[in-house]
């Protein structure tokens, strides 16, 4: 019986267009908001009409945009609606011309975005001087085209995706907001406002006028308690510089004042001086080239195949040994990795894998079909140490120590000389590392966060020299342990406050920041000394403004 070898489930036409409505709280809630501004309000992306139909009885100068014929008739029960993209409707003379804008923008990655369409949202961008590239959502467009139409003290509230707070293609976009508005505040959620779907969302509220702006954040429960919360709460000037993420604004100001002398310190380094991180390798059809001890055996490609880590679980440990293979591949877990020669002349059981392959379509996806041959897979070198791509509770680095290698599901990291990858491992256990991953990585909801190899390589470190072989058998066994606070505890005090003297009050702010971020991403609430604030106070500290 042929093999079948499962893809990626087929994107829905509801995600290649963004179609995802809004819940009727929050559509009150941005109706009432945005219409205290005045009764000209555009929703620019109304869909069915759910939040049209809120501004119907507040405003009596309200127009809707939808691009889907069908939609926009449901919509013209609540108001006028034109059946047209929006950045095709938005004339120069349409700048500034209402006061507010209320809506939910759909978010449609780059590759699913119809050319047509997305052409004149890149060259709005273009216009105002931002650089979109091919990762850009088409939300971002929507945003600055939102800004554009409303007049100077026009409102404009916008449900966005929580990518706005940090991803490194918002980064033009959230400068031009400083900007171009006087206010802004931003209301987060502990749970996801879409039933069913795990984007996390942010609701962006801004007056337009001159920045920098004032920065407030708010953060809910639930929309639910949208009907009940204080907004009238203080803000503080904006920090302005490029391409520095939201997340800051979740701390207190002294956090924020103590991380950024620690990026600034001479005392730690960036990871990227010790180590380079690459991404693991991309197959193209995991469920065709990782595969499972028993069906390497019953396969016969014993001789065609590498040791692999394919799931994060497996790094529960500074190494991975020969006992931690022992232990995996007497599981069901992918421990090997296909690595096929060129010619599949003289190997009749890996033909016939190959030939399985190919009548379930395997060769046809993208990767495989740039590949010659297809069942070749590149990149196959072994990496010093392993890490963490995708984080939920804390970030690690484990050394390999059983010359496997992984898939994309885990990054791969080449120690450089004279660095011992153990030391690396042990260094990288500390509160002050910890909170940069936080910072640095970016969360798309479910309470992971992701660290990519660049934002990992800026990750700053305490020198693996300072580590001793005690030190490392005392954090591998918490560690694999799960007690992982407690290595913490013991990196922090022996080589963050004994080797570089650091105040205790400096570690407990790093450890504090750490635990804000991360309890409020995985939406567990933190009771320490310093929990989420409602509001965060920010300060323009004197000459520096770079924060990181």
């Amino acid at each position: 019986m042929t093999a079948i070898f499962p893809g990626k489930a087929h994107v829905t036409a509801e995600k290649v267009r963004g179609g995802y409505y809004t819940p009727s709280a929050v559509a009150r809630f941005l109706a009432l908001w945005v219409a205290e501004a005045g009764p000209r309000v555009l929703e620019p992306s109304c869909g069915d009409g759910n939040i049209l139909r809120e501004l119907a009885p507040l405003a009596d100068r309200i127009q809707g945009i939808e691009l889907i014929a069908e939609e926009a008739a449901r919509a013209r029960s609540f108001g006028p609606v034109e059946t047209a993209s929006l950045f095709e409707w938005l004339e120069p003379r349409q700048y500034g011309a209402w006061d507010g804008v209320a809506g939910n923008p759909p978010y449609i990655r780059f590759g699913n975005w119809d050319g047509t369409q997305r052409k004149p949202a890149l060259d709005l961008m273009a216009s105002v001087g931002l650089r979109p590239s091919r990762l850009t959502n088409a939300w971002v467009p929507f945003v600055v085209a939102s800004t554009l139409a409303v007049r100077d003290g026009g409102r404009v509230g916008l449900v966005i995706p929580a990518e706005l707070l940090q991803v490194t293609y918002a980064a033009q976009l959230r400068e031009y907001l400083l900007n171009t508005f006087s206010e802004i505040t931003l209301v987060t959620f502990e749970r996801l406002v879409f039933e069913g779907i795990l984007q996390e969302v942010v609701l962006l509220l801004g007056i337009r006028g001159v920045g920098p702006a004032l920065m407030r954040t708010v953060s809910l429960r639930d929309a639910a308690d949208l009907a009940i919360a204080d907004f009238d709460t203080p803000a503080a000037p904006a920090l302005l510089h490029d391409h520095e993420k939201w997340t800051k604004y979740f701390l207190a100001t002294d956090q924020i004042d103590q991380l950024r002398a620690i990026r600034l310190a001479p005392d730690l380094m960036a990871l990227g001086k010790l180590a380079d991180v690459d991404v693991g390798i991309v197959t193209g059809r995991n469920s065709f080239f990782t595969l499972t001890d028993e069906q390497v055996r019953s396969l016969g490609l014993a001789h065609h195949v590498r040791p692999l880590v394919s799931r994060s679980a497996q790094l529960s440990a500074l190494t991975y040994d020969a006992d931690s293979r022992a232990a995996d591949l007497g599981s069901t877990l992918r421990t090997w990795i296909l690595d096929a020669p060129e010619s599949l002349d003289g190997h009749p059981r890996l033909a016939e894998y190959v030939a399985d392959g190919e009548k379930s379509g395997v060769h046809l996806g993208y990767k495989c079909s740039i590949r010659k041959p297809w069942w070749r897979t590149p990149s196959m070198w072994v990496p010093d140490a392993f890490m963490l791509r995708q984080i939920h509770l804390a970030p690690r680095i484990t050394v390999n120590r059983a010359e496997a290698t992984t898939t994309d599901t885990v990054h791969r990291l080449r120690v450089h000389g004279g660095i011992d990858p153990v030391a690396l491992a042990t260094s990288f256990h500390n509160s002050a590392t910890f909170a940069f991953t936080e910072i640095m990585g970016r969360s798309y909801g479910g309470g992971v966060l992701e660290l990519e190899p660049r934002e990992a390589e800026r990750l700053p470190v305490p020198s693996p020299d300072l580590i001793t072989p005690e030190l490392t058998e005392d954090v591998n066994v918490l560690v694999q342990s799960g007690e992982v606070e407690k290595a913490l505890d013991i990196v922090d005090e022996r080589v963050l406050v004994r080797a570089l003297g650091w105040d205790r009050r400096r570690v407990e702010a790093c450890r504090d920041a750490w635990l804000v971020l991360r309890d409020r991403r995985t939406g567990r609430r933190y009771s320490g000394p310093r929990a989420v604030p409602d509001h965060v106070r920010v300060h323009r500290p004197e000459g520096e403004l770079k924060l990181w």
